[in-house]
């Protein structure tokens, strides 16, 4: 079964053909890494499936619909969740009504007039928080969080809404290594327990190999390669897009 299928995807700025025809399809409870030297494409690629942008051609079906070019409030009410590569919360909030503002969208509670928004979903909220280990601070504004902290609540941010698919761009960029295997270990969790189709990228190929169920490499824009961590280690396009050589395989 497929949920995700990437159909010939481009996009161009100016005179820079950033992604050039890109094809692959995930499905439910696949973790699937996307990953490739800085301005490989990754980025963009995760945008135009976001909705940040829109592709110059190419389809993006989820779950049987072409979704190419949807706004990211629809995708977010199609169950799209999206991490960023810089950790995105609303700073002035603490970190429980971070969580609690983003059920009341899944939960289409935004106009109950009659209730004040801080009196909702606390008991989901802190479930969250629990969940990614930030109980301790749901009180805390995330104006004076770490870093780590941040990206772990970016993370409970796109999960909040038991999205169908969950795009994290750099989960877990700024963590210490104890919280990065904790972070990745929660990702694969909610892929396997909840059926969530996750595509990540990551600059730590350790990370990559140790959760990947699939790998796909991208450079210049394009895909160049596919599969296990075996057959990524050994493949030479690969290794001379990361290594500039096709020798040594020292940091893949």
């Amino acid at each position: 079964m497929t949920l995700l299928s990437i159909r010939d995807l481009a996009k161009a700025f100016g005179g820079h053909q950033a992604v050039r025809g890109i094809s692959f399809s995930v499905a439910p409870g696949e973790v699937v890494a996307l990953i490739g030297p800085n301005g490989a494409g990754k980025t963009t690629c995760f945008n135009m499936l976001n909705g940040q942008i829109r592709p110059d051609r190419g389809q993006i079906v989820l779950d049987g619909t072409d979704v190419a070019g949807r706004a990211p409030e629809r995708m977010w009410r199609l169950g799209v969740g999206r991490g960023f590569q810089v950790a995105a919360t609303f700073a002035s909030m603490t970190v429980r009504d971070n969580i609690r503002t983003a059920l009341l969208s899944r939960h289409r509670a935004v106009w109950r007039f009659f209730r004040p928004a801080s009196d909702l979903f606390t008991a989901e909220a802190d479930a969250m928080l629990d969940r990614v280990g930030l109980r301790h601070l749901a009180g805390r504004s995330c104006g004076t969080l770490a870093y780590g902290d941040l990206k772990r609540l970016e993370l409970a941010l796109a999960i909040s809404n038991a999205p169908r698919l969950l795009l994290a761009d750099e989960p877990t960029a700024g963590m210490t290594l104890a919280d990065r295997r904790t972070a990745m270990d929660l990702l694969v969790a909610v892929a396997r327990q909840e059926g969530c189709a996750v595509v990540f990228t990551e600059h730590d190929t350790d990370t990559v190999f140790r959760v990947a169920d699939r790998i796909l490499v991208m450079d210049k824009g394009e895909l160049i390669a596919e599969g296990n961590a075996a057959a990524i280690r050994a493949n030479r396009r690969v290794r001379t897009a990361y290594l500039g050589d096709d020798g040594a395989t020292d940091g893949i």
